[in-house]
């Protein structure tokens, strides 16, 4: 089971907002499965439909586990976004529009959404 720090959650959602109509996109960094940062990687381009991470620029970290990026509309996966999650990491957030803890959805790397826990 995932969770994620209010703090973490408060500031996606956020950043998501601050970047409206562009996504927003980062790496998620996490400790007994409790995501605590987003990673902002050099190089990302956020733009209406898409963004892009440089993976070269990824540090080698292991607690990096996954990704989290926004959506202008509903937090459903694209199929680039189900092909970067099957390569990638062990969680993907999606944050939708309008950028609310409701709006959030997680899924696993088969691109099945899964639960989240907010915690303190």
């Amino acid at each position: 089971m995932w969770k994620i720090k209010r703090v973490t959650l408060e500031f996606i959602l956020q950043a998501a907002r601050n970047n409206y109509p562009l996504e927003f996109a980062g790496l998620l960094r996490a400790r007994d499965n409790v995501i605590t940062e987003v990673l902002i990687i050099p190089g990302t381009r956020w733009h209406e439909h898409s963004a892009s991470l440089l993976m070269n620029m990824v540090p080698l970290d292991p607690d990096i586990v996954g990704s989290v990026h926004s959506h202008p509309g509903p937090a459903l996966p694209s199929k680039a976004d189900l092909e970067f999650f099957s390569k990638f990491g062990k969680i993907h957030l999606i944050a939708g529009y309008p950028y609310t803890p409701e709006t959030l959805r997680a899924f696993l790397p088969s691109g099945k959404q899964t639960n989240i826990d907010v915690v303190d």
